[in-house]
C-alpha cells in the first residue's frame, strides 16, 4: 500500500544562454565539439581575421578575446530579424536582451558573436574547413539563442509514502521550446 502525500505542479522558465566570452567559448567547444583550448583559439582567430566568401576576405566573428557580454544594437536587430523570419514572433523576447558584464571585466570588446548574424552556418559552409564550420556554427547558434525567448516547462513533483518510506518523483514536459529549438545546453 502507498499514499500520495503531496503533488506539486509548477511552471519553470529556462533562461536563454548568455552570449560567449572567451572562457565560455572554450568550455563549450571542449564539451560540444571536442576542441582543446589552443585549437579553439586558433580556429576562432581564422574566423576573426577573415574567410574568402567569393567577394574577398570577410571576418565572420567579432574579436574572440573578451570577457564582455555587451552586444551592439545593430547585432541585436539583425538577430531579431532572423528569429522573426525563421521562427516567428513568439520566439522573440518581449524586449531585446541586455546582459550585465561582471564588475571587473574589461568592456573594450563585444561578446563573441557572428559579425553578420544573417550569415547562417549553412550559407558559409562551402567556404569553411570542417573545424571552422563547427566553431562558427557553435558561435552563431549560441548568439542567436541568446537573443531568443526563454523556454517554459511544466513540472510535477510527487511525494509518495509506502511502508514508512518516502519516495519522491518528478518530471517535466516542454510547454514552449523557446531558444531550445536552436540550441541545447550541455
Amino acid at each position: 500500500d502507498f499514499n500520495v502525500d503531496k503533488v506539486e505542479k509548477k511552471e519553470r522558465r529556462r533562461n536563454a544562454p548568455l552570449p560567449y566570452t572567451t572562457s565560455s567559448l572554450q568550455q563549450d567547444a571542449a564539451n560540444k565539439i571536442n576542441f582543446r583550448t589552443r585549437k579553439t583559439m586558433m580556429v576562432a582567430q581564422q574566423l576573426y581575421e577573415g574567410i574568402n566568401l567569393g567577394s574577398g576576405a570577410q571576418g565572420l566573428i567579432t574579436y574572440m578575446r573578451t570577457d564582455s557580454l555587451r552586444i551592439s544594437d545593430e547585432a541585436k536587430k539583425a538577430a531579431a530579424d532572423y528569429i522573426l523570419s525563421a521562427y516567428g514572433e513568439s520566439y522573440l523576447p518581449p524586449t531585446p536582451r541586455v546582459y550585465k558584464t561582471k564588475k571587473n571585466a574589461q568592456d573594450a570588446h563585444e561578446a563573441i558573436r557572428p559579425s553578420m548574424p544573417e550569415l547562417t552556418p549553412e550559407q558559409v559552409k562551402s567556404s569553411l574547413t570542417t573545424d571552422q564550420y563547427k566553431l562558427y556554427r557553435l558561435i552563431w547558434e549560441r548568439f542567436i539563442a541568446s537573443q531568443m525567448a526563454d523556454a517554459l516547462m511544466d513540472t510535477v513533483s510527487v511525494d509518495i509514502d509506502a511502508d514508512n518510506c518516502l519516495f519522491k518523483a518528478s518530471g517535466s514536459t516542454m510547454k514552449f521550446d523557446g531558444f531550445t529549438v536552436l540550441y541545447e545546453e550541455t
